[in-house]
């Protein structure tokens, strides 16, 4: 295991996890994390992260900026973009020119907007693929929301595994989150992508709006419906991971 630091061009730097097994060549996963969370995503990231190695991939997990171990910083999409651009040529620097991007819930949207260059597949759990609407006043405290009135940002207590004390989130954050445009996330994407969805992105609408928009997907994407499972509570997990792994094997085939 290896503890990495990442330079941003605006100068933020990101924490991550890079880990090289030894028969790897030239392929690598890049995680793509969600909202208010870290590398680790609850462990999720970290037990999928295995079972890549295991079928001779190399796996970079880094906390985006503002998040985990990373530089404070405040939570935007703009941020989250060249967050990911600069994790992946970081590692193509490191020689891995070929890369998959795995990525989750908000994470997608990230990973859809970025698009870096040597990403040659993604795996997109929970995608967002168009605009969503949130009850603010359901997720955030009276004060948080007095504070980004007032203030224009506002501090959301972390309770992942790092030492960071709060998430710093703005207005433009909660547009980031909410007011985002199909024909910007998918128009003219180029790479093939596998989505996968549980029940719990059935309940919130989100595998309605991927069932809307799939045409709109490159020729070769496709869709898997996991039933009567929650990723979330971690069911259902051994389906993920095999999902996953056999649409990656295909599309970037790792080289011992």
């Amino acid at each position: 295991m290896s503890e990495v630091r990442i330079p941003t061009p605006r100068g933020v730097t990101l924490a991550g996890t890079f880990i090289n097994p030894v028969d790897t060549q030239d392929a690598a996963v890049l995680f793509s994390h969600s909202f208010l969370a870290d590398r680790h995503s609850g462990e999720h990231f970290d037990r999928l992260s295995r079972a890549y190695r295991g079928a001779g991939y190399a796996t970079l997990e880094f906390d985006y900026s503002g998040c985990g171990d990373s530089d404070d910083d405040v939570i935007t999409a703009a941020h989250g973009v060249e967050d990911l651009h600069s994790a992946s040529s970081w590692l193509e620097k490191q020689g891995f020119t070929r890369q998959v991007i795995h990525a989750h819930s908000f994470g997608t949207l990230i990973a859809l907007k970025a698009r870096p260059e040597p990403v040659e597949t993604m795996v997109l759990t929970g995608l967002v693929s168009g605009p969503l609407s949130f009850d603010w006043n359901r997720i955030f405290s009276a004060s948080q929301l007095d504070d980004l009135e007032k203030h224009g940002h506002a501090e959301i207590p972390d309770d992942n595994q790092s030492d960071r004390e709060f998430f710093i989130i703005s207005r433009q954050t909660l547009i980031d989150l909410s007011m985002n445009e199909t024909d910007d996330l998918l128009g003219n994407l180029k790479t093939p992508v596998l989505v996968i969805h549980d029940d719990d992105d059935d309940l919130r609408g989100l595998l309605e709006m991927t069932q809307e928009n799939f045409d709109r997907l490159p020729d070769g994407s496709h869709l898997e419906i996991v039933r009567a499972v929650s990723f979330g509570a971690g069911q259902g997990l051994d389906t993920l991971r095999n999902l996953s792994l056999d649409w990656v094997r295909k599309r970037v085939p790792a080289r011992r």
